[in-house]
């Protein structure tokens, strides 16, 4: 009778390859946004299209950048120092640090947004006097 070795368990991703992942989803996501934008703004007909165009899209890039940003510092606050005795991700004071600060920036990130897109809306809805046909000036 041959006794099988159990083979260990493995993680299917593991940190340095999500790590990996995330990095090519920073810069292809901002590049890809700010040229959605530009995009976008090329199919418009709006005086500032290049301006309100290329402000979504780095506003949207900066949401990449946002992320991987927040990835970082969680890593860092989950922390294995040894030396110091920590480990982050056994500590009460860590996880409730942890939701506030994502709550907090989650909740940050959505009134920027909502703001933007009102902003944006407006923009779209009444140009710029300075857009207005010279015709329509000089009858003033």
């Amino acid at each position: 009778m041959v006794k099988k070795e159990r083979e260990a368990m493995r993680e299917l991703v593991t940190i340095e390859a999500f790590e990996v992942g995330l990095r090519w989803l920073t810069v292809v996501g901002a590049i890809g946004s700010v040229a959605g934008g530009l995009l976008w703004a090329s199919r418009q007909t709006h005086p500032s299209r290049w301006l309100l165009g290329s402000l979504t899209g780095a506003l949207v890039a900066l949401l990449f950048v946002l992320l991987y940003g927040l990835w970082r510092f969680y890593l860092w606050r989950i922390r294995i120092d040894l030396d110091r005795n920590f480990v982050g991700l056994h500590r009460v004071d860590v996880l409730v640090g942890n939701l506030l600060l994502f709550g907090l920036v989650g909740l940050v990130v959505g009134l920027v947004a909502s703001a933007y897109g009102k902003w944006l809306r407006r923009q779209l809805s009444h140009p710029p006097s300075s857009a207005e046909p010279r015709a329509a000036r000089s009858e003033r």
